[in-house]
């Protein structure tokens, strides 16, 4: 009697019952992964619109923000020039009056130098 029809019988047995159980395997694991996997990517898509949405609205706010921050760096601006053109103004003012008031002490100084020296003439002469 010849056994090798036998053993191949058992060995396609064998081979057909763990592909069998292999495909088995499969279905289960494609019963509760495929459900999970598409409940992940649904999470992940709808989590990443909430991201986009929120990062919408954090640059608004920010660029908001910098604007009203811009507008009172300009109203400062020409604030500070406006002082700055005011105290130039002074101090132009300020210069031409302490020429003024030198001219005037140069030339009162000069008076009474004259008159010291008429005076002193006439002391010298009555002395005389």
């Amino acid at each position: 009697m010849c056994l090798a029809p036998l053993f191949i019988y058992i060995e396609e047995t064998i081979m057909s019952e763990a592909w069998s159980l292999t495909r088995d395997i499969a279905e289960v694991i494609g019963m509760f992964l495929v459900p999970v996997m598409a409940w992940v990517m649904y999470t992940i898509l709808s989590h990443g619109k909430q991201i986009i949405i929120l990062e919408e609205k954090v640059n608004d706010s920010l660029n908001r923000r910098m604007a009203s921050i811009e507008e009172k760096v300009v109203g400062m601006e020409s604030k500070i020039e406006n002082k700055i053109d005011g105290l130039e103004k002074n101090v132009v003012e300020c210069k031409i009056a302490i020429n003024n008031n030198a001219s005037n002490l140069n030339s009162i100084g000069n008076s009474i130098s004259n008159k010291f020296d008429t005076l002193i003439d006439k002391i010298e002469d009555n002395i005389r």
